[in-house]
């Protein structure tokens, strides 16, 4: 039998890749940030990962078409919430179109003035380390300056589908 493999100069197609990667649970987080206007901004991102331990860095990933783009582009830091199994209506909430997200939304400004979500596993307050060119994505770098954390049951991605982790 004959395997049909790409040829080099032909990567796999993006479809593929996205339902491979879907087989990769993931956590689920909002990005948030404060804006110029002094309102916050923030939406679901399940794309972060710790970079470093010294100095503490980790990233996360915008679609490069995502109207918010240049507002955290331009921000002077942003906070990453770690979202709880109990907050999958708040998950759904920030993935979705809705432009006044925080509406109901139980949440306070950290030590750095960056958004925290209340109840979440965790906060990790940043500020900007570096961004780059992820292809259709921008990689955002950030140095962790503030932690807060709670116990409990996480948010969790799995095969298109939010859920949880039990742990």
């Amino acid at each position: 039998m004959t395997k049909n493999y790409p040829s080099p100069d032909q990567p796999v197609a993006s479809a593929d890749l996205r339902n491979v990667m879907g087989y990769y649970l993931t956590g689920v987080t909002i990005v948030t940030m404060t804006g110029p206007d002094k309102k916050p901004y923030g939406l679901t991102v399940t794309s972060f990962n710790s970079v470093s331990l010294s100095p503490p860095l980790i990233l996360w990933s915008l679609d490069n078409r995502n109207d918010k783009l240049p507002l955290f582009q331009d921000a002077g830091g942003f906070a990453v919430n770690i979202m709880a199994a109990d907050q999958l209506a708040l998950c759904r909430k920030f993935a979705a179109a809705d432009n006044d997200r925080f509406l109901n939304c139980d949440w306070c400004f950290g030590k750095y003035g960056q958004p925290l979500i209340k109840n979440a596993l965790a906060n990790l307050e940043c500020r900007p380390w570096a961004e780059y060119d992820g292809g259709d994505h921008t990689i955002f770098v950030g140095e962790v300056m503030s932690i807060k954390h709670n116990r409990g049951k996480a948010a969790a991605f799995f095969n298109g589908k939010l859920g949880q982790h039990e742990g």
